[in-house]
């Protein structure tokens, strides 16, 4: 389709500071608009004109037609379509312009949303929709922001800028929740260097003063958590679980390998895993010689 005036065209007065927008939002109604105020919110956060107009891909398709037709041509460089119910909205955007179009499905309708994200996400091949989740405005916003930031290096700045305060937001959270837990005696507060986490996330606390080492003399056992206390566990298959002291089992998250109990099936060569605490139980290939899983543990 030739591209026609837009319904919505840009202007370059002085209140607009002679920008042209670059981000065109659409959304089916005004109901909708709830939702894309947050993506209002992130584009002028980090400094990114843009447009938002109504236009439905059923009740005004001609209007939708048009807008995307025209949006290259009148700078627009991503388009961001949100709608619930039948949402085709997105989709018919993508037919008529060759510019990045992202996908909001939105939520409600009989279906709670379902139908929404699939009418968005299940394109045909040769018109792609980026998708993201239900009501996901802000994402379908920073998305936007990446895209431009690729040939934007301010933009690229302020978008970095943009994840420190959310980082930071997230920082000072967790020291509130800390302050609260530091009131509950049972609470232990996980270590606040972020050196201290592993690479999985997973924090790892120094040894409390009543622990006790384990029988290899590596790691550390609470004291509420004795040698053999594992003892109730139920036999495996072809060994005995839980008769031997402190071991590991697995590949321990903070935890080094105590003394090794021996299980094994038809044979095989045991093989020592399992947690600070906890029984050890022996596994392995058949004529596998004994070998010790978890975190690296110098000889």
């Amino acid at each position: 389709m030739a591209a026609e005036a837009t319904p919505n065209p840009p202007t370059q007065d002085a209140e607009s500071g002679g920008r042209i927008p670059r981000v065109g939002i659409l959304m089916g109604s005004d109901s909708d608009l709830p939702i894309l105020r947050q993506a209002f919110e992130v584009l002028n956060d980090l400094g990114i004109p843009f447009e938002a107009t109504v236009a439905s891909a059923h009740r005004t398709p001609d209007r939708v037609a048009r807008y995307a037709a025209s949006a290259a041509d009148r700078g627009l460089e991503v388009l961001i379509a949100a709608a619930g119910s039948a949402a085709h909205l997105a989709g018919v955007v993508a037919a008529h312009t060759l510019l990045p179009v992202i996908g909001v499905p939105l939520q409600g309708g009989a279906a709670g949303g379902l139908d929404a994200l699939l009418a968005t996400a299940q394109m045909p091949r040769g018109v792609p929709v980026a998708t993201v989740a239900l009501d996901g405005a802000a994402n379908a916003a920073l998305l936007a922001a990446r895209i431009l930031a690729l040939k934007d290096p301010g933009l690229r700045e302020r978008l970095a800028a943009y994840r420190r305060r959310m980082q930071a937001r997230v920082a000072e959270a967790d020291r509130r929740l800390q302050a609260e837990l530091a009131q509950i005696p049972a609470a232990v507060t996980p270590p606040g260097d972020p050196a201290a986490w592993q690479a999985d996330g997973v924090p790892t606390a120094a040894p409390p003063a009543d622990a006790a080492p384990t029988a290899a003399g590596i790691g550390t056992v609470h004291a509420a958590h004795p040698a053999g206390a594992a003892a109730d566990r139920p036999a495996s298959p072809g060994g005995v679980a839980g008769s031997s002291a402190a071991g590991a089992r697995g590949p321990g998250r903070g935890a080094a390998p105590g003394a090794a109990g021996a299980t094994g099936r038809h044979g095989e060569a045991p093989v020592a895993s399992g947690r600070a605490g906890e029984a050890a139980v022996a596994t392995g290939q058949e004529g596998e010689a004994p070998a010790a899983t978890g975190r690296a543990v110098a000889p």
